[in-house]
């Protein structure tokens, strides 16, 4: 097959202007240099998610409706914050500690606002406009559990709190800087924290999600393509055999996970038609 026969189309499709689509969960994760009393707190999976790795969390167009408004926004539950146990993990943070996140900085659209809602909240329970330097008494949420014990002497450090929402009100780009705290007083030598402070993390948050087909190759009836699924987990690869007429009929997807960062999915589709001429798309599945 030669190359020029093929078109490669990459396709988000929209209700009334506004997409539909689901990322899967990307988890943050605390964790800490060590268990030394001195040490570090850390982002554990933070080359995989900073902004520096390429790593963008989409945020999606929805229409946020509770007690108190109706409201268009960008939004992503799909981003969670976790700190590793210390059952499981020896990346985790001290017996004892406690960890929460600080919010450093907000860059972005001039005129928008990044908003954090905690689970059940009927208002912003943050919000950070673009630009403003944080409130330090309004800028921190828990990463550990306090109801499963992290925080006291013998505690582990855990937490999992899911629900929890970002959002902004504007289309564009945000980068976010964080900072992981340890709130504990368990220090063995004084009434401190076990903990230092980690090194700041900045995330990327987008409303503009790219997708793209990067590659494609046809050999006896089995097609490799090389997608970019921008953290969408629901995208249909699409295919017909003329590029005007015809139905667009599913090869692959939804798909049950997505590559973080730059990574890219290989696809291997075997189609029984003959691929003398063969149009793919990639398009988002409404949820």
């Amino acid at each position: 097959m030669k190359a020029h026969t093929q078109i490669l189309l990459s396709v988000l499709t929209a209700c009334s202007g506004a997409l539909l689509a689901n990322a899967q969960v990307v988890p943050v994760y605390s964790g800490a240099e060590g268990t030394a009393p001195g040490a570090k707190l850390t982002f554990a999976n933070a080359s995989v998610v900073s902004a520096e790795s390429g790593f963008a969390q989409p945020l999606v167009w929805t229409v946020v409706t509770n007690l108190t408004l109706t409201n268009g926004l960008y939004l992503s539950t799909n981003l969670q914050f976790h700190a590793l146990s210390s059952k499981t993990n020896e990346g985790s943070a001290a017996i004892g500690s406690f960890a929460i996140c600080e919010v450093l900085s907000v860059a972005g659209p001039e005129g928008g606002v990044l908003s954090f809602w905690e689970q059940g909240s009927l208002v912003p329970t943050f919000m950070f406009p673009v630009g403003e330097t944080p409130n330090p008494k309004k800028n921190k949420f828990d990463v550990s559990q306090i109801e499963l014990g992290a925080g006291l002497p013998d505690g582990d450090a855990y937490g999992a709190i899911r629900a929890r929402r970002f959002t902004v009100n504007k289309k564009g780009e945000y980068l976010v800087g964080f900072r992981l705290h340890d709130t504990s007083k368990n220090h063995p030598t004084s009434e401190a924290p076990i903990h230092a402070p980690s090194e700041p993390l900045t995330l990327r948050f987008v409303t503009t999600i790219e997708t793209f087909i990067n590659r494609i190759s046809i050999t006896n009836n089995v097609a490799t393509l090389v997608l970019k699924q921008g953290g969408l987990t629901n995208l249909l690869v699409e295919a017909r055999e003329d590029l005007v007429t015809g139905q667009w009929m599913p090869v692959a997807g939804p798909f049950e996970s997505a590559p973080y960062g730059t990574n890219l999915t290989t696809l291997s589709l075997t189609n029984a038609s003959v691929l003398s001429q063969q149009f793919f798309r990639l398009r988002g599945e409404l949820p």
